[in-house]
């Protein structure tokens, strides 16, 4: 390939790619929560808010999705819900936490996830409720691994 055209190749699809006419390739599960780009972004902007945002799903170990999140302000631990036919709740404890892995996803299924940061007690002697910002959700369906 000559210099010339190397060069009008790298143009054109650096063009293309500048104005959306090729849209990247998605690496991680097929997602929906409103967005076609597997994240799950609520303005956030003012960046005051405890409540997560940038929900992301990686599908790239099988039989595993892990979600991610970002928050602005620390919570003292975090909650997150999942659908199979079941409601099932997992809490970790980790104030620094920004994932959590769902081991043993079956092939070509959809998963509803849902994560909130919560502060105040989180042990199940305690007559006080935590106080949690509301729920965000991202759906997941996973590949045919």
């Amino acid at each position: 390939m000559s210099r010339f055209q190397y060069s009008l190749t790298i143009t054109f699809f650096l063009t293309s790619l500048t104005l959306n006419l090729i849209s990247p390739i998605k690496t991680f599960a097929q997602c929906s929560a409103g967005s076609n780009n597997c994240n799950n972004q609520p303005n956030n902007s003012t960046c005051n808010s405890r409540n997560p945002y940038k929900l992301t799903a990686d599908t790239s170990r099988v039989r595993r999705i892990i979600i991610s999140w970002d928050v602005c302000q620390k919570n003292d631990f975090y909650q997150v819900s999942w659908g199979d036919g079941k409601e099932d709740i997992a809490q970790v404890d980790d104030a620094n936490a920004r994932s959590w892995t769902y081991a043993g996803a079956r092939d070509m299924v959809k998963y509803n996830f849902k994560i909130r940061g919560c502060n105040g007690s989180s042990t199940p002697s305690s007559t006080q409720q935590p106080d949690c910002t509301p729920w965000q959700e991202l759906s997941v369906t996973t590949p045919d691994w």
